[in-house]
Order: structure tokens, then sequence, then C-alpha cells
């Protein structure tokens, strides 16, 4: 699953969530900063409940654009 915020200067922080039926295994983040300024400074990319990923990181340049939170989801089988 994937969530898309608005890049604003400071800190920014999303959460993504799986949908029902599926569990989280892992997750993460894309954001058009970074190369060789430097201008993302990751803070936090944890599992923040049984169903989704959250992330935080500091905007120093004040780029602007979106930024997307991932989720991996994987359905859940019941067992019989």
């Amino acid at each position: 699953m994937q969530q898309t915020y608005p890049l604003v200067y400071g800190l920014n922080s999303g959460t993504a969530t799986c949908p029902s039926g599926t569990v989280i295994t892992g997750g993460g983040l894309r954001t058009p900063l970074g190369g060789n300024n430097l201008t993302a400074q990751l803070y936090e990319s944890y599992p923040s409940a049984d169903n989704s990923w959250t992330v935080s990181f500091n905007n120093s340049a004040g780029t602007a654009g979106t930024y997307d939170v991932y989720a991996v989801c994987l359905p859940v089988t019941p067992v019989a």
C-alpha cells in the first residue's frame, strides 16, 4: 500500500496502512530529496501498529513536492 503526502519544509510524518485481511511485513519512504546535499534526515521508520508503517523525516532544504510512505502487506490465510 502507498500513501502520498505533500512535502513541507521541516518535519514531515506519514503513515501507510494495510487493508483488512492483510498483515504488514515491512515499509518505507520515497522522497524527491537526497543526493549530495543530504537534504532529508530520516528520524523514524517503523511498524506503528499491526497493519501500518510510519515514517518521519526533516526536509531541511524546503524542497516542494510530495513523498510516499509504503506498507508491504501480505494476505492472511485462515488456519483450517
